[in-house]
Formats: structure tokens, C-alpha cells, sequence
């Protein structure tokens, strides 16, 4: 009789998930796709959302929705604030996609930080119902995945003026199959 141990099945399931995002051929081989993921500092299903995203020139979009997926959320919900917050969050929505949402956030903060000063930008995020400090773990985040995609060849442009949204639900379905 066979015993699968608890530790036994996670390796499975694990090379399951490696097998099904391309990380490794059918002998167990790491793949090209593989070595991208074991590059990027993010769980093997986001990672390969942006390798992805390299491939159909929406990296730069993705990279900001992954980093803003690995950190906890920087909108506020304060229970004695819940409906200011909800009003102020709403402005970020996207009626086809909660990522794109990240995406719209993102970039308003780029716009503020640009138009503030240090402290008129951490009062206004405040009052905004978003936390600075995980703000700058996301900016600090995505700057250390844009080294790496740079780093592994992947081409960074500018982020478009009207996202891709097709290329951008493609690349984060990539990671997201099963």
C-alpha cells in the first residue's frame, strides 16, 4: 500500500502548477518560460502573468498590476468611514476589470506624486483613504520587477495612453488557469 504524505502531495501539486503554466516540458525539464518564472521574485502564477505580458507588449501594465497583487491592498476601509472611502475608491473602478482598477490607481498616484510635495502627497493619500506606506512598498516592488524584466531581455516601453485591455486579460488569464 502506498502512503502519500501531506509534504508528497504539495511537491506534486507544485510540479503540477510548473506543468501547467510551461515551467517544465514533459520530462520535468525546466523550459525557457520556466526559467523567466524562477527569475521573477513573484509566486509562479503572477510571474508568468508577466512573462506573458512581455510577449504581447503589455509589460509594462502588468507589471504594475502584479506588484500592486503581491502586496496587501493600499485602499482603506475604515469601518467608520466605509461609504467616504467607497466614494473615494469608486474614481478608480473599471466596469471591465478590478485589475484595471489597480491600473487606474496607479496611475493617478504617479499624476499626484508628481504634482505634490512629499508631505502634501502622503496628507492627500491619507485623506483618500490609501496607505502610504504600502503605496511605497507597491512603487518599490514594481521597481525592482522592472530590473528584472530589464535584466532578463523583456521590453519595457511606456506604458500606452489607452491600455490593451485584451493583451492585458490574456497575459493575467496566463497565470490563472486553472
Amino acid at each position: 500500500r502506498c502512503v502519500v504524505t501531506e509534504s508528497g502531495r504539495a511537491v506534486a501539486d507544485g510540479l503540477a502548477l510548473l506543468e501547467e503554466l510551461g515551467a517544465l516540458d514533459p520530462g520535468g525539464k525546466l523550459t525557457p518560460t520556466g526559467r523567466s518564472l524562477a527569475a521573477l521574485p513573484l509566486d509562479p502564477r503572477i510571474a508568468r502573468m508577466v512573462v506573458e505580458a512581455d510577449r504581447r507588449g503589455v509589460l509594462e501594465e502588468v507589471l504594475v498590476i502584479a506588484a500592486g497583487l503581491t502586496i496587501q491592498d493600499p485602499r482603506e476601509r475604515p469601518a467608520e468611514h466605509q461609504q467616504a472611502a467607497d466614494q473615494s475608491h469608486a474614481r478608480f473602478a473599471d466596469d471591465n476589470s478590478d485589475f484595471l482598477a489597480l491600473l487606474n490607481l496607479w496611475r493617478y498616484l504617479e499624476e499626484q506624486q508628481e504634482a505634490l510635495s512629499g508631505n502634501q502627497f502622503r496628507r492627500t493619500v491619507k485623506r483618500e483613504f490609501l496607505h502610504y506606506l504600502r503605496i511605497r512598498e507597491w512603487q518599490d516592488l514594481h521597481g525592482q520587477l522592472r530590473g528584472t524584466a530589464r535584466r532578463l531581455g523583456m521590453e519595457l516601453e511606456d506604458a500606452a495612453a489607452e491600455p490593451d485591455e485584451r493583451g492585458i486579460s490574456a497575459a493575467l488569464l496566463s497565470g490563472l488557469l486553472t
